[in-house]
C-alpha cells in the first residue's frame, strides 16, 4: 500500500475509512472509532495474554511434534486408526503468533488514526457535561 502524505490529520481520515470499509459502516447508532478500536485492542492483548498460558503449559517437545492427522479405517485388510506424527507447529504456538500479529496490526491502526488524542478528546467532553450538570444541580439546590 502506497502511503501518501496528508499530515496528520489526513492520515487518521484514512485510517478511519480503512476501519469503516473494513468492519462495515452499519445503521443506528455509532460508536466511535477510537472507542472501537481501543477495545478491540483490549480484547486482542486479553486473547494473547490467555493464549500464552496455553503456551507455556504446553510440554516444550510437544511445541514442534506431534499429531497431524488420525484416520479411522473401517473396512480392508487392516482396520483400525491410523495415526501420523510429524514435525509441525502446535496449535496454541500458531494461535498466539496469528492473534499477535492482530494485536500489532490494531495497534498500528489505531495510532494512525490517532485514537489516543480522540480518547483524551471524548473524556474531556464527558468531564465538562459532568462538570455543568453538576453545577445546575447545586444552582436549583441553592449550595452556591
Amino acid at each position: 500500500m502506497q502511503r501518501r502524505k496528508y499530515g496528520a490529520a489526513g492520515q487518521r481520515r484514512e485510517a478511519t475509512a480503512e476501519f469503516l470499509r473494513t468492519n462495515g459502516d452499519v445503521d443506528g447508532p455509532q460508536e466511535d472509532p477510537a472507542v472501537v478500536v481501543s477495545r478491540l485492542i483490549r480484547q486482542a492483548a486479553g486473547h494473547v495474554a490467555w493464549l500464552l498460558e496455553r503456551v507455556q503449559e504446553t510440554e516444550a517437545d510437544a511445541l514442534v511434534w506431534g499429531m497431524t492427522s488420525e484416520v479411522e479405517r473401517r473396512g480392508g485388510e487392516f482396520p483400525g486408526v491410523d495415526t501420523t506424527y510429524s514435525a509441525a507447529v502446535d496449535g496454541w504456538v500458531r494461535l498466539y503468533g496469528e492473534e499477535r500479529d492482530r494485536l500489532l496490526k490494531m495497534c498500528d491502526l489505531a495510532a494512525r488514526m490517532g485514537v489516543e488524542e480522540r480518547l483524551v478528546t471524548l473524556a474531556e467532553v464527558q468531564t465538562k457535561i459532568m462538570f455543568e450538570a453538576m453545577n445546575r444541580a447545586l444552582d436549583a439546590l441553592e449550595l452556591t
